[in-house]
């Protein structure tokens, strides 16, 4: 059958409906594509030590392996966090450390979480807690879990600690128990 035979005879209408079936059962279904959004960091920084410093003299240091920046600019920091005291002739008066923490932009603060860990070299006193906040704005540190603070005359038990950043002055919210180191048998 030639073509222009086959244009005109009766055929052509049904050829023409079975090539367009096969067409649209042959073409592959179209799925919409839905767009995610993304809600990982927006950088990631490796190996930081920031610095606060008050008329050019260093008064906070902080380091940590890993820093991640979330859309909301809060930062993440999922490996161990040091923190660096300074007094004013530039002595490292008191080291804070977790082992994570996150900055909260929204209130300027961070969250230490895990083992966490303050030590007055000056004093020589230590806290032990589970979570840590600290404001550099205020200079504050404060906790509302359980703490141990150890002196070098007692171990404080206790539930809360409101303190000044460098932990020369603190206040214990709700003291379970006092063991005075000076008499317990060596």
């Amino acid at each position: 059958m030639t073509l222009a035979r086959l244009y005109h005879s009766k055929e052509l209408p049904f050829l023409s409906v079975l090539i367009a079936l096969c067409l649209v059962a042959c073409r592959e279904e179209e799925k919409p594509t839905v767009k995610q959004e993304y809600k990982g960091p927006v950088s990631e920084l490796y190996g930081v030590t920031l610095t606060y410093s008050d008329s050019a003299k260093l008064v906070v240091r902080m380091s940590t392996e890993a820093q991640l920046t979330l859309m909301s600019q809060d930062k993440v920091y999922p490996k161990e966090v040091r923190v660096f005291f300074f007094d004013k002739n530039g002595n490292n008066t008191t080291t804070l450390r977790g082992d994570s923490a996150r900055f909260i932009k929204a209130k300027n603060q961070y969250h230490l979480m895990g083992r966490v860990l303050i030590n007055n070299q000056v004093k020589h006193e230590t806290l032990e807690t589970d979570e840590i906040f600290w404001s550099p704005d205020t200079r504050k540190i404060y906790t509302d879990k359980v703490v141990d603070v150890k002196t070098p005359e007692q171990v404080l038990h206790g539930v809360g600690m409101d303190a000044n950043q460098d932990f020369t002055e603190y206040t214990l919210r709700k003291v379970n128990g006092v063991v005075s180191v000076n008499n317990l048998p060596k």
